[in-house]
């Protein structure tokens, strides 16, 4: 009985800290709004609006981790439209772009592992490792191709030609690339000399962290 009230409260806690997260990023995009300079777009700050209540749809059950670093990021982009920070610091829109590539990596390795707890089995890393870094360059992609669709479509030019939606790209897999990096130091012990050369030499290797330390411990 207590533990069932412990976890009561605990997802009351949880669902304070998201409904706080919510309001405050949805207050921030209203300010920005109302400090936005004349030429800023309306489309924007509703846009931006709108973007914080679908994170709240579709991230709700995810990690408050995850969730606070989306809205986190969805400001960022609110700052560049909104405020016009994008033409005002041309470098601005890659380090965007290169942050949704980290946090594209972050929402991948959770995904990943609960696809392995649906089946019942730990997770592999090499597998969480790749997982992550193509759920990173498969986002980057193809936001730019939602971007593309809407200049097609509202005639906004979102895009400013071939090398500023490459760099965009270019800017989302780096730090896809970087977030696997962060991985693979995690995971180290998994890709060490020795357990490469077992696999070149086709022994068996240990798959997962939990084997490794079995292992490890068995030594």
């Amino acid at each position: 009985m207590k533990k069932l009230s412990e976890q009561a409260w605990n997802r009351k806690n949880d669902g304070l800290r998201r409904t706080a997260v919510f309001l405050g990023a949805s207050a921030v995009i209203l300010t920005f709004s109302l400090c936005a300079p004349p030429n800023a777009e309306r489309f924007d700050m509703i846009g931006m609006e709108l973007a914080v209540v679908a994170l709240a749809i579709f991230l709700w059950k995810f990690p408050i981790g995850i969730y606070f670093s989306a809205n986190l990021f969805t400001l960022s982009a609110a700052a560049g439209s909104i405020l016009k920070l994008y033409d005002r610091f041309p470098g601005y829109d890659r380090v965007v772009h290169f942050i949704s590539g980290l946090l594209l990596g972050y929402i991948g390795v959770y995904l990943i592992n609960r696809i392995f707890a649906r089946l019942h089995t730990e997770s592999i890393p090499v597998l969480v490792v790749l997982f992550a870094g193509m759920f990173a360059f498969f986002g980057a992609g193809f936001w730019e191709i939602v971007e593309f669709l809407t200049d097609c479509v509202v005639h906004m030019d979102v895009q400013h030609g071939n090398t500023d939606t490459m760099g965009d790209i270019v800017a989302g897999f780096l730090g896809g690339i970087l977030y696997q990096g962060c991985l693979l130091f995690q995971y180290r012990k998994c890709f060490s000399k020795a357990n490469i050369i077992k696999f070149i030499k086709g022994e068996p290797v240990p798959a997962t962290a939990a084997a490794l330390q079995k292992e490890h411990a068995a030594r």
